[in-house]
């Protein structure tokens, strides 16, 4: 294969390709122009070309070690690098490209990385820069935007790396070189190489289609503010900065159809240093009174090492604030939002309404129990988790409802191997026959004041009932401690 090289230009390209002799023959009768610098036949030059985008970079030893410690360097030359294998591809479109070029084989050879064996390849289309690198001669290869498809005729088709079984297809059928695939038509391809085929095809006339990189992830919104006239220590005025920047990045939000569940608040000190603290929402949201709800609730936590000077809010994670699909049978669907903002409304006026039991090790199951009070978004993620338990059907069980005090109550008994069992006991309602009685487990412990020494029996009623009384060791009188439902 030999290739014709344009010093001026500094172009490789294979010189008369994808031409065929009969088309040579007769180019003075379609008024055909030859361009003797470019050495390339066109008639079709009106057309926009694609710019160069693409720069590959091949070494086999990066098989072995692939040079992911450059990402960093070189991602200040390029907006995107991907190590694939023995390959190294960097994204060039927007950029000078012979400069970025020279600039990113500069990185290598800083870095050591850089030797004889490897090859630059420069082209519009992947699949051209890709072979030019593998299989160029030259340590640089830029083919001339436009004539990817030429540039790849000559090469033989087993540098499109097809499948072993296809390339015995091709070797049957005679044809050897990119050219010679890319000159059938698509139907004939199809219908003898299948649809494996018809992407080899398309990779013969450099109709890449292959997302080399993936998309660039958009910004996510964030404000900012700073003073040096002065330093701020009350949390009140800090909540008032934060509120202002919260409605430019709610605002930016809306626009973008999308809401927060993450945010980072960053208090830049007079001291120099800066303080992150991560505030989360329980689920997507773009209300600006939603998260200063959460923020005021966050911010009586912080302690500052110095006074803040600066405030920069940055979104972290966002999400769709499209309706979640649910039940429409569900009665609380609809009013779900509704809800969540009237609770917050009521925790910002009245407090720490919603509680939530924390559990100790305590033998007595009424002590053992305390409440505490739940922010804003613990509620919110409480009520989700309660709510995704509720989809996951397990097996029936009996639960133990407690009364919030014991409930005292007259009791008549008999004797059993010398213990006081109960037959029937009365409340301030009624009177309950007692059928059968397990019992007793006696709990007993502490001391001075908080002693306690109780008997308990599990008791079936006549009208198949299940309760749970205890008898005081220290007083002798019985109490209703809870039933089984």
């Amino acid at each position: 294969m030999i290739h014709a090289v344009i010093p001026s230009a500094g172009i490789v390209i294979p010189p008369q390709v994808g031409i065929p002799s009969s088309s040579r023959r007769r180019s003075g009768s379609r008024k055909a122009r030859i361009y003797p610098r470019r050495g390339i036949h066109t008639s079709h030059d009106h057309v926009a070309v694609p710019a160069m985008s693409f720069l590959c970079l091949h070494n086999p030893a990066w098989l072995a070690e692939p040079p992911v410690t450059l990402h960093a360097p070189l991602l200040t030359i390029v907006p995107r690098v991907l190590s694939a294998g023995d390959l190294v591809w960097a994204d060039l479109r927007g950029l000078p490209v012979r400069e970025t070029t020279e600039r990113v084989r500069n990185a290598f050879t800083a870095h050591n990385a850089i030797s004889s064996s490897v090859k630059c390849g420069v082209a519009s289309t992947a699949i051209a820069a890709e072979v030019a690198a593998r299989h160029s001669q030259q340590s640089v290869t830029y083919v001339r935007a436009g004539y990817d498809r030429d540039f790849l005729a000559p090469f033989p088709v087993s540098v499109l790396t097809p499948e072993r079984a296809l390339a015995n297809l091709l070797d049957g059928t005679g044809v050897e070189s990119c050219r010679d695939l890319a000159h059938l038509s698509q139907e004939s391809v199809e219908i003898r190489l299948g649809a494996e085929g018809v992407k080899l095809w398309r990779l013969a006339r450099a109709d890449d289609a292959r997302r080399v990189f993936g998309s660039m992830p958009r910004a996510l919104p964030e404000a900012s503010l700073e003073w040096t006239d002065y330093s701020i220590r009350r949390a009140e005025r800090l909540v008032f900065v934060i509120n202002a920047l919260f409605g430019n990045v709610c605002e930016a939000l809306k626009s973008r159809g999308e809401g927060a569940l993450a945010v980072t608040i960053s208090f830049a000190l007079a001291n120099r240093t800066v303080l992150d603290h991560p505030v989360r929402a329980a689920r997507a949201t773009a209300g600006q009174n939603a998260w200063m709800r959460l923020v005021r609730l966050e911010i009586e936590r912080i302690v500052f090492p110095d006074a803040v000077t600066g405030i920069t809010l940055r979104v972290d994670i966002t999400s769709g604030t499209g309706g979640r699909q649910g039940d429409v049978f569900d009665r609380g669907f609809g009013s779900e939002s509704a809800t969540e903002e009237a609770l917050g409304q009521l925790m910002d006026d009245q407090g720490a309404i919603a509680v939530e039991p924390e559990n100790s090790a305590h033998p007595l199951l009424d002590r053992r129990t305390a409440w505490t009070s739940l922010s804003a978004i613990r509620v919110m993620e409480r009520a989700h988790t309660y709510a995704a338990s509720l989809s996951k059907i397990g097996e029936a069980a009996l639960t133990l409802q407690l009364l919030p005090e014991p409930q005292r109550i007259s009791v008549a008994t008999f004797r059993r191997r010398g213990d006081d069992i109960p037959r029937m006991y009365r409340d301030a309602s009624a009177m309950y026959d007692i059928v059968e009685a397990a019992g007793p487990d006696r709990v007993s412990g502490g001391r001075w004041d908080e002693a306690y020494a109780r008997e308990y029996f599990r008791c079936v009623l006549d009208n198949g009932g299940l309760v749970w009384l205890y008898r005081d060791a220290r007083s002798g009188v019985w109490y209703l401690h809870g039933w089984w439902d």
